[in-house]
């Protein structure tokens, strides 16, 4: 498990949320549940993680007539939002930088769409191709000779209200909310670690959203509950802070034959496996929903890989390489081949801190 990292600070980050949903109608609807749960429905859409699962374990138990559960259905319906909020997680201004699946670390996960690569509103407008405007407005929204006068005065824009002064109604044709629409090319599913088929309350709220691949999301976890109590919830989301999966499991290989070195166990995987260390029951349990016994010793030889680097470039021969390499420098008179540099140079631990199978080659580094 990757923790979902939040770099955008998150009073930021929750406004930023916030602006995605009509307030007004949906407290309107939420006012009469609004004691029976605690939380205002700003609360509930922003609420960190362990607050979450709190309301989670409350409406397992509350009764509520089917009436009610309709309208908490309807109120909280992910349907009608996924476009919006996949983009809220694409969108550069929130600062999401996810590269893999947050539940198993072995397939990547990509953010990125139709206009992506214009980082701003503003840049699309001074560097948009005549094919790129068509793309998202129609000949009645936006004619030919528009497009045409567009593209002859992009260099003259310098700010949005240049743009907006101009006749072509920036208000009215709504680029921007027309943009945050685009989520077809995504690559990556939002899955929700406390499952939206079991209570509605929890399907719109930020923190239960994980960046997954559609392995774990579609075809294994769809809608387990990974966890029954509180406590275990807490210990196994990617969402909370506090979760400590990384600690609490670690990979172990475990050779099936007698051999002298790593590097003569990699001439036939056959000859090991790939097991887990673990503190608690309950990452057993997760380990089981997304199959990672199976789907990482499918990968075995990449643990083998790791384990023969070490072995054939021990800490006294990178520092040998170094003293051989000594005579190159950098501008600032560093030598650009410190033991340092070399051991990045064949572990590339900086370079694939984020990669796929990154908890893998942790484990395998700092195994003694």
């Amino acid at each position: 498990m990757i923790k979902v990292r939040y770099n955008l600070d998150l009073k930021t980050l929750r406004a930023n949320y916030l602006k995605i949903f009509d307030l007004t109608a949906m407290t309107a609807v939420w006012k009469p549940y609004e004691s029976v749960f605690g939380m205002k429905i700003e609360e509930l859409l922003t609420a960190e993680f362990d607050r979450l699962v709190e309301v989670y374990l409350q409406y397992k138990v509350t009764k509520l007539s089917q009436g009610q559960i309709n309208t908490l259905n309807g109120l909280f319906k992910y349907e009608s939002y996924q476009p919006k909020l996949a983009w809220f997680f694409m969108n550069l201004e929130n600062k999401f930088d996810f590269k893999t699946c947050h539940y198993c670390n072995m397939a990547y996960v990509n953010a990125y769409g139709k206009g992506d690569s214009y980082r701003m509103i503003l840049d699309f407008i001074k560097g948009a191709t005549a094919s790129e405007w068509r793309y998202w407005f129609t000949k009645d929204e936006l004619s030919d000779v528009s497009i045409k006068k567009i593209l002859q005065e992009q260099p003259s824009y310098t700010t949005l209200e240049d743009f907006n002064k101009k006749k072509y109604l920036w208000k009215r044709i709504e680029l921007y909310k027309r943009m945050t629409l685009a989520t077809d090319a995504n690559h990556f599913d939002l899955d929700h670690v406390l499952p939206k088929a079991i209570c509605p309350l929890t399907r719109l709220s930020l923190f239960n959203f994980v960046p997954s691949c559609q392995v774990c999301n579609e075809k294994l976890k769809k809608d387990v509950e990974l966890a029954t109590t509180k406590e275990d919830w807490l210990k196994i989301s990617p969402t909370y802070s506090g979760s400590n999966f990384d600690d609490a499991v670690t990979f172990k290989l475990i050779p099936e034959v007698s051999c002298s070195t790593f590097f003569e166990l990699m001439k036939n995987r056959e000859n090991y496996r790939l097991d887990f260390d673990m503190s608690d029951g309950v990452y057993d349990n997760y380990i089981t929903v997304f199959r990672l016994h199976d789907r990482y010793n499918y990968h075995k030889q990449r643990a083998l890989h790791i384990l023969s680097l070490k072995e054939r470039y021990s800490e006294e021969k990178r520092e040998e390489i170094s003293r051989m390499m000594s005579n190159r420098y950098d501008g600032n008179g560093e030598s650009i081949y410190s033991e340092a540099q070399v051991k990045e140079d064949i572990f590339h631990l900086d370079l694939e801190k984020d990669e796929c199978f990154s908890k893998l080659r942790k484990d395998m580094m700092e195994r003694n």
